[in-house]
């Protein structure tokens, strides 16, 4: 299971130092799952807590807030891909005063920003896995069942295998436990079989956010390397979505 308190792992302190830097002398920050729960944990005190169990999968979410420009030309219901032990929830986020702007009923919180409503971009999924991501984390927790270092098989990523490519692993299953019991090298993994059968639903809404922040740095980032702004943008309000929302 991953480690819980991000406080005590080795890169805590050179990561808390990049996170300070980053804030004082670049333009927006995009955060992705851990370095999420690294910054809320840095500069806003909130900690991630262990949910007990692994989210991992595909989820349904939904834009909350369609005012921002990072959610322009966005799907207002999407998915995105989860894997994750620990969690920092909705009440944390609005705690620490972030705006939410992409949440779900299962994954809570995915996209969120800082209170000005730029500098920080933190996503909690991985919108940037590609098709094949959980089925790479799948294989490898069967490796490491094999191998002992598990005490159970791997359940199914949720809503991303189809169900031939269940009937397929369950089939796969079978043939990992005779081995073990026989003592037998691990059967190859039926790659082949499975990568016509995963669907990618999360690629072209995670690009158009994605294209959308790059967008907004350009027209806000100074030519002079020693500045993040432009003349005249304002640090609280860069992009000018707070003065338009009141």
């Amino acid at each position: 299971m991953a480690q819980t308190d991000i406080t005590i792992e080795p890169f805590w302190k050179p990561l808390k130092e990049v996170v300070e830097w980053a804030f004082e002398n670049v333009t927006s920050t995009l955060c992705s799952c851990l370095a999420t729960h690294a910054v809320l944990e840095a500069q806003y005190a909130q900690k991630r807590y262990s949910m007990g169990f692994k989210r991992w999968g595909v989820f349904s979410h939904r834009v909350v807030d369609r005012s921002h420009p990072l959610t322009i030309d966005v799907n207002t219901r999407f998915d995105v891909p989860h894997s994750r032990f620990n969690q920092i929830d909705r009440s944390q986020f609005e705690k620490a005063g972030l705006h939410i702007l992409v949440d779900s009923e299962v994954a809570d919180v995915h996209l969120a920003v800082s209170p000005d409503g730029f500098r920080q971009v933190f996503f909690q999924g991985h919108p940037e896995y590609d098709n094949i991501s959980l089925l790479k984390e799948y294989k490898r927790e069967i490796m490491s069942f094999y191998a002992g270092n598990r005490p159970d098989y791997p359940v199914f990523p949720e809503n991303y295998f189809t169900l031939t490519a269940q009937a397929v692993l369950d089939e796969y299953r079978l043939k990992v436990e005779n081995s073990l019991k026989q003592h037998q090298e691990l059967p190859t993994f039926p790659e082949k079989l499975l990568l016509p059968l995963i669907d990618n639903t999360w690629r072209d809404t995670a690009r158009t956010v994605v294209e959308n922040w790059v967008g907004m740095v350009y027209q806000t980032t100074s030519v002079a390397r020693n500045k993040p702004f432009m003349d005249g943008v304002d640090k609280s309000d860069p992009l000018k979505w707070l003065s338009d929302k009141k």
